[in-house]
């Protein structure tokens, strides 16, 4: 073979080479494009109704709480109830002993710890007799029905007159009241459907109404207190409430009728502008990024509003973070 032959045939060899590498190359890069496909789990958007709602926070209050006071100066010898015993109007709670049957009782007593002859001792007693003829204890009765919600004196303590002694709250009286953020008042009326739920007591909703708005904001939280009254309910579910129970309101403000709603995990919020988009799933299986308008919201779904978003379209709701537009996808259920 001359050398012409020989360098043709080296020349063939080399390309031949440089296909098979080629066709190597492609396959790896076949192999990249089947491994971006990105598995994501959509849900259909979807047209309805929505309520608007005001949220927030605040605890259970009584409208009806009495403070039982001693009518007199003295001894407090007896209290007959404990925190969270029920009583009625006319129950006895305490017995108090006048400070002059005290002063008395204590006179004599100490006559008969002085006496040193019988004559003293039968004197000193004779004492004794009458001032514990003459005491006139007197009972301290309930003024309303309730349960006793805090004790301020205990049995064998001296308290002076109009002292506080214990607090009944009557739980009929129940009402909720809520913080509204000052942002959010202008939308809150008398009238309005209210429901309340307590983290104490889960699985438990209460219906409930707003009953009054106070005019005045408290300048240091920024928010206005709102009367919230509980509705009729059965005595087994009201009766599991108390009062300072920390909670949290829904108010419903209004209704959107008619618009799109998608699940909550689809909506993605930019932090430096606050904007919102989900990520649609086209019919070719690709990704596209839609700016939302963003409504009234639940804790499950939100009103969404964009061009060209429409009902029966899928976004994805499980697998959109980070994802860019035009990634193909494998969308699920």
């Amino acid at each position: 073979m001359n050398c012409q032959c020989r360098l043709l045939w080296m020349m063939m060899a080399c390309c031949a080479l440089a296909g098979c590498a080629g066709r190597r190359g492609g396959g790896e890069e076949d192999e990249s494009s089947a491994a971006a496909v990105v598995a994501v789990k959509t849900a259909p958007v979807v047209r309805g109704d929505m309520e608007t709602v005001v949220t927030a926070t605040g605890s259970t209050d009584a409208l009806h709480r009495e403070k039982i006071v001693a009518p007199i100066a003295g001894n407090l010898i007896s209290v007959k109830v404990q925190e969270g015993t029920r009583v009625r109007r006319g129950d006895i709670l305490a017995v108090i002993q006048p400070k002059e049957t005290r002063a008395a009782i204590t006179g004599a007593a100490a006559l008969l710890r002085a006496a040193g002859t019988d004559k003293e001792r039968r004197e000193a007693q004779r004492a004794m007799a009458l001032a514990l003829a003459a005491q006139n204890n007197l009972d301290v009765a309930s003024t309303t029905d309730g349960v006793v919600a805090s004790r301020s004196a205990t049995e064998g303590e001296v308290v002076a007159e109009n002292a506080e002694l214990m607090t009944v709250v009557d739980l009929r009286t129940l009402i909720f009241v809520a913080d509204v953020p000052l942002g959010d008042i202008a939308a809150v009326h008398p009238g309005e459907r209210a429901a309340v739920s307590f983290q104490a007591l889960p699985g438990e909703l209460f219906g409930a109404h707003v009953d009054a708005v106070n005019p005045r904001s408290d300048p240091g939280s920024q928010s206005v207190r709102v009367r919230i009254g509980f509705s009729a309910g059965d005595a087994r579910r009201m009766g599991l409430l108390r009062s300072d129970m920390n909670g949290v309101a829904r108010i419903v403000t209004g209704r959107h009728a008619g618009v799109l709603i998608v699940p909550k995990p689809a909506l993605l919020r930019n932090d430096e502008t606050d904007a919102y988009t989900v990520v649609v799933a086209t019919a070719d299986s690709l990704a596209r990024i839609v700016q939302v308008g963003v409504g009234a919201r639940t804790d499950s779904t939100a009103e969404v509003s964009a061009r060209g978003l429409l009902p029966g379209m899928r976004v994805v709701v499980e697998g959109n973070y980070a994802l860019a537009d035009s990634t193909r996808i494998a969308p699920g259920e």
